[in-house]
């Protein structure tokens, strides 16, 4: 193979990793420290011919390939054991038109560097709330944030689509290229294609209203609740996520991240999160873009994680109680439940336009199990996979593919599209994949 690899060497205008390499060990981390995998080579493309290249090497030498962008899946699907990982971290330009109002966006581009460079231009698409992850990865999955309410999706903001397939060829999406490779690349993955530079719609947001509230105590229940009341009669320059979790003493805590874009000092739906019992924190106030999306800033291949969830149609007392509940089972903080709400911009968008087919859910609701020590890694799964459990009966469609883990049965894939949808991603997948060489991904098997 090291003969072998010399010859990808020089095929590619970048570079290649071997674990002897140096910086092989920092190449291969993911975000998630469950993972932990040892891939052949990394090759480091700085092109769309490189990863055709690397994609083509591949195959010739009978190597899985995995597909690096920001890796913050939590299923790790960035990383192969004896593989080939494809990784664009050395293409994160970033370009944006102000005129047209249309941002350009590397494969390895982070939620950081586009946001910086979209922001001196007072302009932004609606993207993720972690500066590191991924803005390819993201949007492809969906993309729920800060602005979901105000602007839509991620991936309803995507226009266009430089594709590298596995066959080597280099691909339009959208228009002048196959307007239908680019339904599917809204919701469907990575799984038609390695996207070496991705098209947005801009939106002009500088000021925002946002930050954080943080309620403690047995008024937990009353804040979430509270939440849920305001997200259903907020207006439409106003969202709002919560999470909910256990401080070190085992006290229940819960946060709302609101994010308000509209003209008024005070809101009316702000002054309603404010009053709610149990706020021991308020960090809330008028700031910049840039600086709201550092409100969520995990840091990178610390924990070990385990996530699954399910969209829901509604928020009821019910559910948050045993929300509340599941959140002490283990005597010790298990990680967080996450609440993100697709009220607003996502509803009014056509259905048809995208593969997804979440839009009839309220909330997106995530349980986050994470912890460092192996040890725990049996008793986290299972209070991941039991409080999800505690969820299912409120749900409505499958789950939401940038949060899902690799053992996702093909049943909840299919139900994130339902059945048309994903009869259509079979057969575009059939067309651009049809021996299903990426499918380290939430796959969609050729039809």
């Amino acid at each position: 193979m090291a003969a072998n690899l010399d010859e990808l060497r020089g095929a590619l205008t970048g570079d290649v990793l071997e674990p002897a390499d140096r910086e092989y060990e920092r190449a291969r981390l993911c975000f998630n420290l469950l993972v932990n995998r040892r891939p052949t080579a990394i090759a480091r493309c700085v092109d769309a011919k490189d990863v055709a290249a690397g994609l083509q090497f591949a195959q010739a030498n009978d190597l899985e390939i995995a597909v690096r962008g920001g890796g913050h899946n939590p299923a790790g699907h960035c990383a192969v054991d004896d593989g080939l990982v494809i990784d664009l971290s050395r293409m994160r330009e970033v370009e944006v038109d102000p005129e047209a109002g249309i941002g350009y966006s590397g494969g390895g581009a982070t939620w950081l560097d586009f946001d910086a460079a979209t922001q001196q231009h007072g302009l932004v698409t609606p993207g993720g709330v972690v500066g590191s992850t991924g803005v390819t990865g993201l949007t492809l999955g969906g993309g729920i944030g800060h602005l979901t309410a105000q602007q839509g999706l991620t991936c309803d903001n995507l226009i266009g689509a430089e594709v590298v397939t596995p066959s080597g060829g280099i691909v339009r999406a959208g228009d002048g290229g196959d307007r239908e490779l680019l339904w599917g690349l809204r919701g469907g993955g990575g799984n038609f294609g390695v996207v070496t530079r991705a098209e947005f719609r801009l939106h002009p947001v500088e000021r925002v209203v946002g930050g954080r509230l943080r309620y403690e105590g047995e008024a937990v229940r009353d804040a979430l609740r509270t939440f849920r009341d305001v997200d259903g009669w907020a207006g439409p320059d106003f969202a709002c996520e919560a999470q909910l979790m256990m401080d070190a003493e085992m006290t229940p805590v819960a946060e709302a991240y609101p994010c308000y874009t509209g003209s008024e000092e005070e809101p009316a739906e702000l002054e309603a999160l404010r009053a709610a019992r149990g706020l021991v924190r308020d960090t809330v106030h008028a700031r910049s873009f840039l600086e709201q999306q550092k409100e969520f800033d995990p840091p990178y291949g610390v924990d070990r994680n385990y996530w699954k969830g399910h969209f829901v149609r509604e928020l009821p007392d019910e559910l948050i109680d045993a929300l509340v509940e599941r959140m002490t089972v283990l005597g010790r903080p298990p990680g967080e439940i996450l609440i993100e709400s697709l009220r607003g911009a996502p509803k009014d968008v056509d259905p048809s336009s995208a593969a997804l087919g979440y839009r009839d859910a309220a909330f997106n609701i995530s349980v986050m199990a994470n912890w460092t020590d192996p040890a725990h890694d049996d008793e986290g799964i299972a209070w991941a996979r039991e409080t999800a459990a505690a969820i299912e009966p409120f749900s409505v469609s499958g789950g939401y593919a940038n949060y899902m883990q690799a053992d996702e049965p093909l049943e909840r894939v299919r139900a994130a599209f339902g059945a048309d949808s994903f009869a259509r991603l079979r057969a575009l997948k059939s067309r651009y994949d049809p021996d299903n060489v990426l499918h380290r991904n939430q796959n969609i098997p050729p039809g």
